[in-house]
């Protein structure tokens, strides 16, 4: 990000970009060095890898397929969406949850670091997190910011078996 960029972007932008240096730098070398489909794909697994540790380890001493653990994943969400001026808390009630984002820093910086053909690695890892996190519940989505929307809407449907 040059001096002139920096000056125009908000604080949100400034701290995604900041936290994602790390990142930026892997899928520019991913980018660099390896054909698109190749570079795709690790990428994918990269951040479905990152996704399904951090809810691992928020939902530990849950039992997988259980209403307790999808509580404890709403309440994680909730307590998230309180800090977060872009996402909004749609529906949540026992059984579903569904959320809105109406701004995706990490796809602000994506674009301007030149790495958004990658960015929609990073959506793909809330399926794969979903599935293997918290089977059982169904995950969708409709609208997504990568792909030109105004918003992402994600929605968690726990399925009781």
């Amino acid at each position: 990000m040059n001096a002139k960029n920096q000056k125009t972007k908000d604080e949100i932008y400034k701290k995604m970009y900041e936290k994602s240096l790390s990142t930026q730098s892997f899928l520019a070398a991913l980018k660099a060095n390896l054909d698109h489909e190749t570079a795709f794909k690790i990428a994918k697994d990269a951040f479905s890898r990152y996704m399904v540790k951090i809810y691992a380890d928020v939902l530990k001493g849950t039992d997988e397929n259980s209403i307790e653990r999808f509580d404890k994943f709403r309440a994680f969400y909730e307590e998230y969406a309180k800090k977060t001026p872009y996402l909004e808390i749609i529906e949540s009630t026992k059984t579903k949850l569904k959320v809105k984002y109406t701004r995706c820093p990490f796809y602000e910086v994506l674009v301007d670091e030149k790495l958004e053909d990658l960015a929609y690695t990073f959506c793909l890892s809330d399926s794969v997190f979903t599935a293997k996190v918290l089977p059982g519940v169904k995950f969708s989505r409709e609208k997504e910011i990568v792909r030109n929307d105004k918003y992402c809407d994600h929605t968690w449907e726990f399925i009781k078996k």
